[in-house]
């Protein structure tokens, strides 16, 4: 089902079986089908900049980079910051729009990246149609905020209040991960917090970003998006 295809995307979501395993077999099907280039399923904050350990889950996608190794198929990865979706979603108990108020980790003066779904598809189709970034990450984010302008920009595009928490500082965040870590019956229970951990330490941090080889894309803020999330 390759055949004649310039490029494979991989938009995998799932354990190791799937994220490993899955694309492992994706890019053995791209060789037989004679696919110069493969877009993987990385769209996260930059997991080459992590180690072991520090998120299970990007652990599998880098992973997933060592069975390319050796390869004839060039791998770009596109790296997105955080999905805007999933930051003002329940997962990360960072925005609860319920009870109007925004929590969050660290000093709030890190930038991180943030971009939404629809723009992490608009730049990945770009990154598709463009082979001279084959071979290497693609960095790009919808909007670059600390977490303190982040609460801010939600505020401005939604017309709401919401009341800002400080959880603790970094130490007392990995504290936090280390302990739902030993009580965790799977990754779930603490993941969400490794997520955070990688952006508000600045470990992860997009840099630099590709969004100006990109300008047919004109991604949405983050106060746009609590504008028409707010309608």
């Amino acid at each position: 089902m390759l055949e004649g295809a310039d490029v494979a995307i991989s938009a995998l979501q799932g354990g190791e079986d799937v994220v490993v395993d899955g694309q492992t077999a994706l890019l053995r099907a791209a060789e037989k089908a004679g696919v110069p280039r493969l877009i993987p399923s990385d769209f996260a904050v930059d997991l080459f900049r992590l180690d072991d350990g520090d998120n299970v889950f990007l652990d599998h996608r880098r992973r997933a980079h060592e069975a390319f190794d050796g390869t004839h198929v060039q791998v770009t990865s596109v790296l997105n910051g955080a999905f805007t979706e999933v930051m003002t979603a329940p997962f990360l108990a960072v925005v609860d729009w319920d009870n109007d108020t925004f929590a969050y980790w660290g000093d709030g003066d890190q930038p991180c990246g943030f971009t939404t779904v629809a723009d992490t598809a608009a730049y990945t189709a770009e990154v598709a149609l463009d082979p001279a970034v084959a071979g290497r990450p693609v960095r790009v984010a919808g909007d670059v905020l600390t977490m303190t302008e982040f609460h801010d920009a939600l505020q401005r595009g939604s017309g709401r209040r919401l009341e800002l928490r400080v959880r603790g500082d970094v130490s007392d965040l990995e504290a936090e991960i280390r302990r739902r870590r030993a009580v965790a019956t799977g990754p779930a229970d603490f993941v969400a917090l490794q997520y955070v951990w990688a952006m508000v330490t600045g470990k992860a941090k997009l840099d630099p970003l590709d969004n100006d080889r990109y300008p047919a894309v004109r991604p949405t803020g983050v106060a746009e998006f609590a504008r028409r999330f707010a309608r």
